[in-house]
């Protein structure tokens, strides 16, 4: 089997298996007597939901990696690279939005009690997974598997836009239409940003990481009525200008390794 259908064969796998965890979470929110289903509360049956979600895909991916590729097939290994500078802003921004986080959470660390600290680390685990999940199936697997010397823009671009769209699944978790949109809209941004990073870098870690403190500190600051910092605000800014000026850079890298290349040919 190539690439690309393989690479077709983990998208189709990724988002059954989500659809698998959507009826799961459903099935158990009843039998519990919460029906959670198109619901965006952050109390614990609504995290609880959430995490069921995440399974099947997570355990998915693992078995379809050691089945399908190796580690560094789909750039989940840690090797020297000069592009990991570019991730330099993302980690500024990580850093303030960590800071004020916990800066937040300490003025009133007084009032929480031991459910509002296993509410935060079910958050937490929810949102490792699901970090790991969209930065593996989409900045991982989709992209390597159909990058080429002659096709990586296209394989950019499916990759950022199947990341985007993923995300309009948010209605069933509760999100309005136009939430969804919006969603799905910033979603891109970053979409096209981490892409970039993931082709200069040779390495998700980074993106991996991001992406589940991220939403984590989102959620957690969402669920505890914390003030959330300004840099999450920058970020989506920050986004744009780095789409843009990482693809121009990635274009003109491969074109020039392509031109090398033909030449030592020929």
């Amino acid at each position: 089997m190539n690439k690309k259908k393989v690479g077709i064969l983990s998208l189709i796998g990724y988002l059954g298996t989500m659809a698998i965890g959507l009826v799961i979470g459903n099935i158990v929110s009843n039998l519990l007597g919460e029906n959670v289903l198109g619901t965006m509360g952050m109390d614990t049956s609504n995290i609880i939901y959430k995490i069921i979600i995440q399974i099947p895909p997570t355990v998915f991916l693992i078995f379809f990696i050691k089945k399908y590729y190796s580690w560094k097939d789909i750039n989940l290994t840690w090797q020297k690279s000069n592009g990991l500078m570019w991730f330099g802003p993302y980690l500024i921004v990580l850093i303030l939005m960590t800071s004020k986080f916990i800066l937040e959470l300490s003025k009133n660390i007084k009032s929480y009690d031991t459910n509002t600290y296993m509410l935060v680390l079910l958050i937490f685990i929810g949102t490792v997974m699901a970090g790991f999940c969209e930065e593996v199936i989409f900045r991982g697997i989709i992209l390597n598997s159909f990058k080429s010397e002659k096709s990586f823009i296209m394989a950019m671009i499916i990759s950022s836009l199947g990341f985007s769209i993923v995300h309009i699944t948010t209605i069933l978790m509760g999100n309005s239409l136009i939430d969804a949109f919006i969603t799905v809209f910033y979603s891109s941004l970053l979409g096209f940003a981490f892409v970039g990073l993931a082709m200069k870098m040779n390495n998700i870690w980074p993106l991996i990481v991001f992406h589940a403190l991220w939403n984590f500190i989102l959620m957690v600051s969402q669920t505890l009525e914390l003030e959330i910092s300004t840099a999450a605000g920058i970020c989506n800014v920050m986004n744009i200008f780095m789409a843009i000026i990482l693809w121009i850079i990635v274009i003109v890298e491969e074109k020039r390794k392509c031109t090398k290349k033909t030449i030592l040919a020929n």
